[in-house]
C-alpha cells in the first residue's frame, strides 16, 4: 500500500521525491500543474458522523466520507485536525476531501477528526501535547495523540462498512505534527503515515520561537483566537484580537513590553500564551514537546514532506525524518522508497 500510497501523493500534491535533500530546477518549477476533473462530492460520497470512544471515555467528533460505490473494500485515509472538521451539518459536505482532487476519484474512505478538546470533540485540549511515556515525561495521563489516533483506529477498521483493515495517515504543518504522533506505538492497521511540514519543536525551529528567538507577532496572532479556551464543543472559531490597524509594527509599538499584550489584551486568559511567559528558556516543559524524542521503533512506512521556502516548518520536516532515520531502523524510510520529498513552489492541484 505505501509505495502506492507514496506516488499517488507525491503526483497530486505537486512534489518531487527526493533520497536526500537536493536542489529544485526553477524551470521545472514553474511547469504548470495538470488539469484534474471535477468529482460531485454529494453524488460520489455519503456522509456518516460518528462519536468514537477514547480508552479514558472521551469522544471524538469523527466526519466520514464513504464512497457509494459499495461493490469493493477501501482503505481508511485519516486526517487529525486541530482546525475544525467544518461543515458540521450531517447533510453539509466539504467541497473537496482528501489531500487534493485526483484522491476523490481514487475512492479512499475519507476520515476527519477533531482532536481531542478542540471544537465538537471531548476531553481537554492540549497544545502539542506529549507523549505519555517519552523522553522528559513523567506521570503523565493514560491517553496521548498516539493512543488516541490508534483508539480511533480501532474503531474504525471494526465499524466502517467496505473498509479493507488498511489505514494512512497525513497532515500538513500541525495535522502534520498528528500525522507523526499517531505513528507512534502505531495501531496494526496503520499502514502509512505521511506528515507534512510538521510541527515538531515549537522552541528550537518550529512557528513561535527560532533557535529560542521568540516571534512575537506570529505568536500573538496566532494564540489571540486559536489559543482561547473552549469550555464546551462548539462549531464556532473563537473571535481574534481587533488590532484596530492593518500596520502591525504600529500595534506592537504601541502595545509597548511584551508583558503589556497579556495585561492588555489576553488579561490571562490564554493558557499556552502564559506558559509561553513562563518557559522563556530550553526547559522540560518544550523537550516534552519534542515529537522528535519519540520517533522510535515506527512501524507504519513513513513519507515526510517540506517545502524548502517554508518560514516556519521546514525546520520540522527535515527533524523528523532524520529522527525516524536515526531511531527507527526497521522502518520503511530504508526500503528504497524516496520518502524525503521536497515540495516545490507550485500550485496545489485543486
Amino acid at each position: 500500500m505505501f509505495s502506492r500510497f507514496i506516488r499517488k501523493t507525491a503526483a497530486v500534491i505537486a512534489i518531487t521525491a527526493a533520497l536526500a535533500f537536493s536542489t529544485v530546477s526553477t524551470a521545472h518549477a514553474q511547469t504548470p500543474a495538470p488539469a484534474v476533473a471535477q468529482v460531485d462530492i454529494r453524488a460520489a460520497y455519503s456522509k456518516s458522523v460518528y462519536r468514537i470512544p477514547m480508552r479514558d471515555g472521551a469522544k471524538l467528533y469523527t466526519v466520514v466520507y464513504s464512497p457509494r460505490d459499495t461493490s469493493t473494500s477501501y482503505p481508511i485515509l485519516l486526517n487529525r485536525t486541530p482546525y475544525s472538521v467544518a461543515p458540521y451539518g450531517d447533510d453539509e459536505y466539504k467541497e473537496h476531501i482528501g489531500p487534493s482532487r485526483p484522491f476523490e476519484s481514487e475512492k479512499y474512505i475519507f476520515v476527519y477528526q477533531d482532536v481531542r478538546g478542540r471544537f465538537m470533540s471531548e476531553g481537554d485540549f492540549e497544545n502539542v501535547r506529549p507523549h505519555r511515556t517519552g523522553t522528559w515525561v513523567k506521570d503523565r495521563a493514560p491517553i496521548d495523540e498516539s493512543t488516541d489516533t490508534y483508539d480511533t483506529i480501532d474503531f474504525l477498521v471494526k465499524n466502517l462498512p467496505n473498509n479493507n483493515g488498511r489505514a494512512g495517515i497525513y497532515g500538513i504543518s500541525y495535522p502534520g505534527f498528528y500525522a507523526a504522533a499517531g505513528a507512534i506505538d502505531a495501531h496494526p492497521a496503520l499502514k502509512a503515515a505521511s506528515p507534512q511540514a510538521p510541527v515538531s519543536e515549537w522552541f528550537i525551529g518550529d512557528d513561535f520561537h527560532h533557535n529560542g528567538a521568540f516571534f512575537q507577532l506570529d505568536a500573538f496572532r496566532f494564540f489571540s483566537a486559536f489559543g482561547q479556551p473552549r469550555p464546551q464543543p462548539t462549531t464556532v472559531w473563537p473571535a481574534g484580537v481587533d488590532y484596530g490597524t492593518p500596520d502591525a509594527y504600529a500595534f506592537f509599538l504601541e502595545a509597548g513590553p511584551l508583558a503589556n499584550l497579556n495585561s492588555k489584551y489576553f488579561k490571562g486568559g490564554i493558557p499556552f500564551w502564559n506558559e509561553m511567559m513562563i518557559h522563556g528558556t530550553y526547559d522540560v516543559f518544550w523537550k516534552a514537546r519534542a515529537i522528535s524524542n519519540n520517533l522510535r521503533d515506527m512501524r507504519p512506512a513513513m513519507m515526510t514532506v517540506g517545502g524548502w521556502f517554508d518560514a516556519e516548518n521546514l525546520y520540522g520536516a527535515l527533524h523528523v525524518y532524520d529522527a525516524i532515520e536515526r531511531q527507527s531502523p526497521r522502518c520503511a524510510q530504508h526500503a528504497g522508497d524516496g520518502t524525503m520529498v521536497s515540495r516545490r513552489l507550485v500550485p496545489l492541484v485543486w
